[in-house]
């Protein structure tokens, strides 16, 4: 009696290969159909918001400050990408010389323990940050101006949130001439990538 096992071995194997070029045509088909989904929206995007998605999205665990699970931080501007109505949070912005763009700054001091000595130094190579920022229980002094390199905070307790919202600009806009002042003559000026805000604290 002849058996059949050679041709169903053949058959299993053959059915095994289809599978797999399955699994891989999908995932292939999802990674540029996502892809198609990044360029589409780029399309959509006016130049300036296609230029600052570029910075990157904040992603959750982007807020963590090191060295403590309890504070929390983070700086940036908002978009609204995809037109859902709701603003998507920015690592970075474009604008035209002679716009301006607001720069939100969240400190989160959590369950636990007390924040002394909070400050957060503006490092910007490519704008002026503008800021009227009174002086009050978080606030060490008051912080009007428009080039503000420094925000030192009184201590903070746990379950103290503190936002701020400042003015992102490349110069005074008052007068013609001061409107490229941060950039100064330096073309390299007009796109940076190496401005920072940067969190000091001592828990």
């Amino acid at each position: 009696m002849k058996t059949n096992k050679g041709k169903e071995k053949r058959v299993l194997n053959i059915n095994l290969w289809l599978v797999a070029v399955a699994i891989i045509a999908s995932v292939i088909g999802v990674f540029f159909l996502s892809k198609a989904k990044i360029n589409n929206l780029k399309l959509n995007l006016s130049p300036e918001n296609q230029r600052a998605i570029n910075y990157g999205q904040y992603q959750d665990g982007d807020e963590a400050v090191d060295g403590t699970d309890n504070v929390k931080f983070n700086a940036f501007f908002l978009r609204d990408l995809n037109g859902d109505g709701y603003a998507e949070k920015l690592k970075g912005t474009c604008k035209e010389i002679g716009k301006e763009d607001t720069l939100y700054m969240e400190i989160i001091v959590q369950t636990e323990g007390k924040l002394k000595n909070g400050k957060i130094e503006i490092n910007g190579h490519n704008f002026y940050m503008q800021t009227v920022l009174p002086k009050d229980n978080e606030l060490k002094s008051s912080y009007i101006g428009s080039d503000i390199k420094l925000i030192e905070f009184e201590d903070l307790n746990n379950g103290t949130q503190k936002m701020l919202a400042d003015i992102v600009k490349s110069g005074d806009y008052s007068y013609d001439s001061a409107k490229y002042s941060s950039i100064g003559s330096n073309v390299n000026n007009y796109s940076r990538d190496d401005n920072k805000t940067r969190r000091k604290c001592k828990l």
